[in-house]
Order: structure tokens, then C-alpha cells, then sequence
């Protein structure tokens, strides 16, 4: 019988290269030392005011569903997972060296506060309550931000202390200029460590040439189990419906549980699977048609997800849903631009606040996710890779039969922090490969 679990791997990268001639601002000279872990993000400040952080975090999650339905109309009839908190995360580090209409644009499309000295705070608050997360010994949680910086590249204090400070984010000394090959296996090395091997050869071989100045890199990974597991007795083969109408056989895992999140409406059926750790949860998304040719327009917006959410009524529930994996890589080049990020991908380019000059531009923004689940729980985890190059419910008393939940079509997954309901990993499941 064949087993399905999802799995996703979300990485995010950044390849930095400069041009010659370049004036030095500042000099820093970063030891290396630290391990890229943000644990040393300090507490959330009492001052900070809740409700800026809530309207940056509405703005992210508006992006990040945004560009998930963008990515899943480009693969509709395919098997997808995607990580905004890994690609947030990353871009959060490159908008503390944008600069004019780069700036501009970047706080538009993913909702940054334009004041420096505001918004890094702000996400500072956000960062410490996901790093809270592993404090939870059933859940095995890594967030590590490294910064691979070409040694004889001089880069501005003021850019290396945001990064150290508000995002914990070490720097490592690297030599690009003369082993590039050797760096590439670095840092590969460094994003197996961080996702547990999940990531494998982020960065293909030939990628970094002697241009190469920096490489920022954010790695994401989760692992929980269920609060109320599968059991694998109960774990049957049947039929899934493909996007084309046909069918295939797959296992589905079973189980009938009471105080289950559920939400309903004429077009879709949500549950909300929780965690042993009450910080995370899976929200399933299936749909009422049972032919589902195309996915992609049951993704929610902000609104839709958002009243999804604040909706969710506990009820007893019948659960059927297949186990599998999900291994996705794409650009996400072209969704941002869409979104109004148009100047940091050319000349335009205004990353001035990295070096103090204007001499760099992001040529690809490269994701890779995996993401599985199975009886047990699920496991995902992320790298976001952004190559920068030179420019040239009420109670009701009365007994009511179980709902039932029968993911035996297309679907859509949210994995979700709850403390601000934002989504870590969205994919689908297509059943094609």
C-alpha cells in the first residue's frame, strides 16, 4: 500500500554581487562568530504599540495569500507549498538596506512601516513571538538568519547592526572572490544543518562567481505532532478525484473527533487540525464541487481568511484526509513584480543601505519547500534564497449527527502560527506530481 505524507521546504537565499571601483562608507569587519540563530532578539517591548503591529502583520498575510494564488494559477494541476514567513523574513533584511523608491516600494508590497527606526522594532515584536515557539519541547522549531559576506566587502555599520540586532542574523567571513565553489558547499552545508537535511543543495553548483559579495541566508524549520494522531490501523486505501476528474488510490488516514474548528459555506469546507503545542495549527481548505479543475480559485484573500478564522466552530468530526509530500521550487521574480516591486530588479535598484552605494539589484528570488504530514504530524521546513547581483461558536443543546470532512479532491493547507494567525507554509494537494 503506498503511503502518502506531505513535506515542505521553504528556503530563502540571497546572492549578493558588486561591481568594482566601489566607494567604502564603512568598514566592518564581522567575526563570524554566532550561529545565525535570532536567539538573542530580546523580549517583546511592553511599549510597543499592538495595533501597528497587527496592521503590519494584516498587510503580510494580504501578500502572502496574494502571491500564493498567483503561484498556484501557474500550477493548478500540481501538488505546491510555499513558505511567506521564510520569503518575509529574508526580504525583512534586504528593506534594512533599501533606500528612495526601492524603500517606497518594498513597504507597499509587504507592508513595512517606511520609517527605519519604526519598523524594525515592530518586527522585532513579530520575530520574538515566533521564535517563542521552540520554547515548547514537543515541537522541534529552528529559525536561524546568516549573512555570508565576501571578506574584502566593506558593508555599512548601521546595516550590520540592524541585522545583528533586530533580525539575529550572524555574519560569516567568505571568500567569493577566489573559491566560489568552496562557498557554494558552505553554505549548502549550513542550510542542511538548520533543516535538519531537509534542504539539500540550495544553491546549484556554478551559481557564485568571483562578483559574488554577499549571501543572505533565513532557514525555517517545524516539526510537531498532532494533538489527536491518526491511528495507522485505521489507515485505508481509496479513491482521489484528480483536477482532470479521474481517480487514483492513495491512503487516507481516519479518525471521528469532537471540538474540531469547523467553518462552511456554499463554496468550501475548512477544518482546523491543532498541534500538541497550542502555538500552531493546520487549517485544511477543501472544496464542495467534486471535480476541482482548478485549485487556484479557492485560495482565500485576507478577508476571506480572516473571517474564516474568526468563524471556526467547534464540532464533532468525521476526518478523512490522505497523507503525502510536497517538494516545490520556483521564482518569485515575477508574482512581486505583479505586486509592485519593480525597482529592485533593475538598475533602479536602491540597496544603498547595505554598502552606501547604489551598485546592487535582486536578479531572483529562488524558494524551495517541502512539506510533509503523515499519522503522527507534520514537518516543514523553508529556504528563501534572493540572488542580488551588480546593477549594469454558541452552544446548542440539541444532538447533532458529526460533520464530515472527505478530503477526496484538490485541497488547499495553511500551516499557521496562532498567537497573529499568520500563514508559516500554504500549499495544496493535487494528487499529480
Amino acid at each position: 500500500m503506498k503511503k502518502a505524507t506531505i513535506s515542505g521546504i521553504v528556503a530563502a537565499l540571497f546572492i549578493i554581487f558588486s561591481c568594482s571601483g566601489k566607494r567604502t562608507v564603512a568598514e566592518h569587519d564581522p567575526s563570524g562568530s554566532g550561529d545565525g540563530k535570532p536567539t538573542g532578539v530580546v523580549q517583546m517591548d511592553p511599549g510597543t504599540n499592538h495595533e501597528n503591529v497587527m496592521k503590519m502583520l494584516k498587510n503580510m498575510n494580504d501578500l502572502s495569500l496574494g502571491l500564493y494564488k498567483k503561484l498556484s494559477s501557474e500550477n493548478a494541476d500540481q501538488n505546491l507549498a510555499f513558505s511567506p514567513a521564510s520569503l518575509n523574513m529574508a526580504m525583512a533584511i534586504v528593506y534594512s538596506g533599501a533606500r528612495g523608491n526601492t524603500k517606497q516600494q518594498m513597504s507597499n508590497v509587504f507592508g513595512f512601516d517606511q520609517d527605519h527606526d519604526t519598523f524594525h522594532p515592530l518586527y522585532h515584536a513579530y520575530m520574538t513571538e515566533i521564535l517563542n515557539i521552540g520554547k515548547d519541547t514537543l515541537t522541534d522549531f529552528n529559525l536561524a538568519n546568516r549573512v555570508f559576506l565576501e571578506q574584502s566587502y566593506p558593508v555599512l555599520d548601521e546595516f550590520v547592526d540592524q541585522v545583528m540586532n533586530w533580525h539575529g542574523g550572524a555574519f560569516e567571513k567568505t571568500d567569493f572572490r577566489n573559491f566560489p565553489l568552496q562557498a557554494e558547499n558552505r553554505i549548502n552545508s549550513w542550510v542542511e544543518e538548520q533543516t535538519r537535511n531537509r534542504i539539500r543543495d540550495l544553491i546549484p553548483t556554478g551559481s557564485l562567481d568571483d562578483l559574488t559579495r554577499l549571501v543572505l541566508v533565513n532557514a525555517l524549520y517545524i516539526k510537531s505532532d498532532w494533538k489527536y494522531p491518526f491511528n495507522k490501523e485505521l489507515t485505508r486505501e481509496k479513491d482521489f478525484r484528480l483536477p482532470s476528474g479521474a481517480t487514483m488510490r492513495t491512503d487516507f488516514m481516519n479518525q471521528r473527533k469532537e471540538g474540531i474548528p469547523w467553518f462552511e459555506n456554499e463554496d468550501f469546507i475548512a477544518i482546523e487540525l491543532p498541534y500538541t503545542t497550542p502555538d500552531l495549527s493546520l487549517l485544511m481548505i477543501r472544496p464542495n464541487r467534486e471535480v476541482v479543475e482548478n485549485i487556484s480559485n479557492y485560495v482565500p484573500d485576507g478577508e476571506t481568511y480572516r473571517h474564516i478564522i474568526e468563524n471556526l466552530r467547534n464540532e464533532e468530526v468525521i476526518i478523512e484526509i490522505p497523507s503525502y509530500k510536497i517538494e516545490s521550487t520556483f521564482s518569485l521574480v515575477e508574482p512581486l513584480r505583479n505586486a509592485g516591486l519593480t525597482d529592485a530588479f533593475d538598475f533602479h535598484a536602491d540597496l544603498s543601505g547595505i554598502s552606501g552605494e547604489r551598485d546592487l539589484e535582486i536578479s531572483d528570488i529562488l524558494q524551495k519547500v517541502f512539506f510533509e504530514i503523515d499519522e503522527e504530524g507534520s514537518e516543514a521546513a523553508a529556504a528563501t534564497a534572493i540572488v542580488i547581483v551588480t546593477t549594469s461558536v454558541a452552544f446548542d443543546p440539541e444532538p447533532k449527527l458529526p460533520k464530515r470532512f472527505n478530503a477526496d479532491r484538490p485541497f488547499l493547507f495553511i500551516l499557521k502560527e496562532n498567537r497573529f494567525q499568520t500563514p508559516l507554509f500554504i500549499g495544496q494537494f493535487t494528487g499529480n506530481e
